[in-house]
């Protein structure tokens, strides 16, 4: 509920930021390289050209979702003014590269796993014809939309997986180091252990709806604003898990009213956090006086 009261702020931002993944992909599969490269090359190069172009644009639709949910939550300034500067753009092209090699990891090893389980024909190999080979195609539904939503759920399954979901936001909003922030998020998935059949049972969902002939109207209406939703979830989560639900605005209000109060001066304004801490120490601040 956090996560659309937060998209409800900023609706024309966040359906800007939603078209982002289709139009990204339909641009980098419109590239004329694909139409030679990829009949000379290896299932492996497919493999990697099909997550570049559905991957990548997604990737960098829900990490600017998740900065742009944060900066939706700060009420002091307009939303582009914490987006659209250097250090900003500098942490979302680093965090967008970040889940998009967490992806490529995925698929290159569900393909390795698939190529072990289900090896060509042995018998059509040794008779000296060729193993038969699929026409090379993009993606693992017939439309951008049902493919976004497909590699949508591979990316549930491998932040499952690698216990990597608070990462990504710890990666964006405090720029630790890479080690830092996948110790961090593999402790807060521990502490939070319905994260797993939650991540696991929607990314499954996700990655099988749109093989249905039933379900294709559904999968294109749900492939716009689930990457966005994803990346304001992502922000919400990591605020309440790491922060107590509060921003450093509310936490630096909270002390200036605690220093006030030692100190005998003034409150300059009335603190807003209402969780966590920031409610504690209010609470402690009215009992001493």
């Amino acid at each position: 509920m956090q996560a659309w009261q937060l998209m409800w702020r900023r609706p024309g931002l966040f359906v800007a930021v939603s078209l982002l993944a289709p139009a990204g992909s339909a641009l980098l599969l419109a590239l004329p390289v694909w139409e030679w490269w990829l009949p000379l090359a290896g299932g492996w190069v497919t493999l990697i050209a099909t997550v570049f172009c559905y991957g990548l644009p997604l990737s960098v639709t829900v990490t600017l979702a998740c900065g742009l949910a944060r900066a939706a939550n700060r009420k002091r300034a307009p939303a582009s003014r914490h987006l659209f500067n250097r250090t900003a753009l500098k942490a979302l092209v680093k965090t967008s590269l970040f889940l998009f090699l967490l992806l490529v990891q995925g698929y290159l090893l569900a393909y390795w796993v698939q190529d072990q389980l289900l090896p060509a024909d042995v018998a059509t190999v040794a008779s000296g014809s060729p193993p038969p080979t699929p026409p090379v195609t993009f993606g693992v539904a017939g439309t951008v939309l049902g493919t976004q939503l497909s590699v949508l759920g591979s990316v549930l399954l491998v932040l499952q997986v690698l216990l990597a979901w608070f990462a990504i936001p710890l990666q964006l909003f405090r720029e630790l180091p890479l080690s830092v922030c996948w110790r961090r998020s593999m402790v807060g998935m521990q502490l939070n252990p319905w994260l797993f059949p939650a991540l696991g049972l929607i990314g499954l969902a996700l990655v099988a709806l749109p093989f249905f002939d039933v379900f294709t109207i559904p999968a294109q209406v749900l492939a716009l604003p689930l990457p966005v939703y994803l990346g304001a979830l992502l922000y919400v989560a990591w605020n309440d898990v790491f922060q107590g639900g509060a921003e450093e605005e509310e936490i630096e209000d909270v002390q200036e009213q605690w220093r006030a109060s030692v100190s005998g001066g003034p409150v300059s304004h009335q603190s807003g956090a209402t969780r966590g801490s920031g409610r504690r120490s209010t609470g402690s601040l009215q009992r001493r006086r």
